[in-house]
């Protein structure tokens, strides 16, 4: 009898701690997604302003150099954050020793990128590259400058002070960008924002995480274990993300890569901005339960379903109102990136699936799975993209990342499986919910699109929020439906339930109760 008591008691214990585990990475993931959108926002508010004081061909040009500079900076980047929060405890000299190794990681990045501009820009034959790379190669080394104070409070799942650093770096970047591209109206205004977005990140990280920076590397030997792999692994995640960009950019002009880039940039932003605030609590919660396979391999299950249930119906929103969006936003200049921002958004929709991955292999100490996920990636996308884009341009770009997200996202279902044995089959089944919702969702934007047609303005602009507010409801409603009829098993909707509905209609009920009573 004593046993059964204690065996009750231990597991109503590691329920109330997943409970409250689940309601720290909720609120976090929440503080990082509404951080995020406000960032994007400001993003988006630069790039409305600049589409239209600047030209395609000035954002070719710009994608073209960036290419350089975004491949050399994660071919170097460190897990050092990811490594410092995986710690139970963190002391000045693991902070030390981070600021060192990204100190000096920024200054060999701006020396790479300085030495490969020349031949960079004979690659491409256009010697106005040159400047443009040792100008925009200042970037990278400022990032390694900032405070790692910070990792102290996202080890915590306390991110209000990152997301502050982040939008005062974004808003002093836009007002900088704009202020140059008014001024110069050419691609500079690029290059200014560009370099202005590290140097306010080092002052407002400073500020907030106060820092008095030390050259250490007493800690050493904790970063180095995971160094192998995860240099391996970005060497690969840089090819894959850049690749498309780096072949277009040989075999069409300026103005079309500009195109292709700025909806490539376009189809992003829900991945930036919901996506990666859910999944980057999640190392510090695999973390916690890494010793409790069961339970990881639940929590895994429902981070991924959550992660497709947030970002499938953003992504399919962005495809199905492209059209009217791009129409509104940008201008009828930029009336070719319809199709490929529709169809680059629907290939970010298998990544989905295997988002927290990472985060996973990471928490379990395999550094090796993040090569072996790259790997995959890289052996599909880049001979597609190569014959792609040589033979059919920005259409074969497209085609080629849908075949690669496709096929990538199965082989990640296969070594998740090995690492924590959930099946394949079980990790596509958990998503039936949201694959239903989302079969809701299409239909109904697909039936009130043509009503948009004849709009513009104002009007276009209440037009798509009305019809994609109508979309998500709907998605909400089958959702929630399914949800019930599965028997309410825990989830993102049953988080929605209880940290939501539930205290949405008890601050309702709270009112009308004290009327009452009076």
């Amino acid at each position: 009898m004593a046993d059964a008591k204690a065996a009750e008691s231990e597991s109503e214990s590691v329920q109330a701690g997943g409970e409250a585990l689940g309601g720290r990475t909720a609120g976090s993931a929440a503080w990082l997604i509404g951080g995020r959108l406000f960032t994007k926002f400001v993003e988006f508010l630069s790039l409305l302003v600049l589409a239209q004081l600047l030209t395609p061909e000035d954002f070719g040009v710009i994608a073209i150099a960036m290419t350089l500079v975004t491949i050399v900076e994660a071919v170097f980047e460190l897990p050092i954050t990811q490594v410092l929060i995986a710690r139970r405890a963190i002391s000045q000299r693991h902070l030390d020793t981070a600021f060192t190794l990204s100190a000096l990681r920024g200054g060999a990045l701006t020396l790479v990128v300085w030495a490969s501009a020349v031949p960079f820009a004979h690659f491409y034959r256009n010697d106005t590259l040159v400047w443009m790379i040792l100008a925009l190669g200042v970037a990278p080394g400022l990032r390694g400058m900032g405070s790692p104070g910070l990792v102290l409070y996202a080890r915590d799942l306390k991110y209000r002070r990152e997301i502050a650093a982040e939008l005062v770096c974004k808003t002093g970047s836009l007002v900088c960008s704009v202020a140059a591209a008014w001024w110069l109206r050419d691609y500079r205004a690029l290059m200014v924002g560009i370099v202005a977005t590290p140097t306010i990140w080092i002052l407002a990280s400073y500020a907030l995480a106060p820092y008095r920076p030390r050259l250490s590397l007493a800690e050493w030997p904790l970063f180095a274990d995971f160094l192998g792999w995860t240099t391996g692994a970005q060497l690969l995640a840089a090819i894959n993300w850049q690749c498309d960009r780096l072949i277009l950019g040989r075999f069409v002009s300026p103005a079309q890569l500009g195109i292709y880039s700025v909806a490539n940039d376009l189809s992003y932003v829900p991945e930036q901005a919901l996506i990666r605030p859910i999944v980057r609590p999640l190392l510090s919660v695999f973390a916690l339960i890494a010793d409790q396979r069961a339970r990881l391999a639940t929590a895994y299950v429902q981070a991924s379903n959550a992660v497709l249930a947030i970002g499938a119906p953003v992504l399919l929103g962005l495809c199905l109102l492209a059209q009217p969006a791009v129409a509104l936003a940008l201008g009828d200049k930029w009336l070719g990136a319809i199709p490929v921002l529709q169809w680059l958004s629907l290939t970010l929709i298998p990544p989905l699936l295997t988002a927290p991955y990472s985060s996973l292999a990471m928490a379990l100490n395999r550094p090796q799975g993040l090569l072996g996920q790259r790997a995959a990636e890289l052996v599909f996308k880049v001979p597609l993209m190569v014959v792609g884009a040589v033979w059919y341009g920005i259409e074969g770009a497209v085609g080629a990342r849908a075949i690669s997200a496709l096929t990538t996202a199965l082989i990640v279902m296969v070594m998740t499986r090995r690492l924590i044995g959930v099946s394949v089959w079980h990790q596509l089944w958990a998503t039936w919910r949201t694959l239903l919702a989302s079969g809701g969702l299409v239909a109904v934007l697909y039936a009130l699109r043509p009503r948009l047609a004849d709009l513009a303005g104002l009007e276009l602009a209440l037009g798509i929020g009305l019809v994609a507010g109508l979309g998500m409801a709907v998605y909400g409603l089958i959702l929630a439906l399914a949800w019930h009829q599965a028997g309410r098993p825990a989830g993102i909707e049953s988080m929605a339930h209880d940290r939501v509905l539930v205290r949405v209609l008890e601050r309702l009920r709270g009112p009308r109760a004290e009327q009452r009573s009076a």
